[in-house]
């Protein structure tokens, strides 16, 4: 248990931090729905957390970001 706890003490704020489905948007520039499509087809990692309500990690946005950055690069 103990390890458990250095564990969650180390990890940084940012692999905790959560970003709501329309904040992502209105940083992306793109619309609320564009970030519920990347969810729903499992491009874009979030996890529930009601009915219809997503949050994403900041990490699992960036690693989004860069996946889908070096597509675009390789075009």
């Amino acid at each position: 248990m103990r390890q458990d706890a250095e564990h969650i003490n180390n990890d940084s704020e940012e692999d905790i931090s959560f970003l709501t489905t329309i904040e992502v948007a209105e940083l992306l520039r793109v619309h609320q729905r564009t970030v519920q499509r990347w969810i729903s087809s499992n491009n874009l990692k979030a996890t529930k957390v009601g009915p219809r309500i997503w949050r994403i990690r900041k990490k699992d946005l960036d690693e989004f970001l860069q996946r889908n950055n070096s597509r675009k690069q390789a075009e």
